[in-house]
């Protein structure tokens, strides 16, 4: 990837999270799943719906990272 490319990439992904935040979570693939199946959950929207409604319940819910 170019010098360019990267910038672009950084500046678009600011100006992203500024309209409409978000966060990218690392999840390691676990033991005994089908490689495609998991990587498939990335664009599978009631996977992705699931997972928000999961965020939303544990910081409603006062289960957040405390502050250190």
């Amino acid at each position: 990837m170019s010098e360019r490319t990267e910038k672009y990439e950084e500046v678009h992904s600011k100006i992203e999270k500024t309209i409409n935040p978000y966060i990218t979570v690392k999840i390691p693939m676990p033991e005994g799943v089908d490689k495609e199946a998991f990587l498939q959950l990335e664009n599978d929207s009631k996977f992705i719906e699931t997972l928000k409604k999961q965020v939303k319940k544990r910081l409603m819910h006062g289960n957040s990272i405390s502050k250190q």
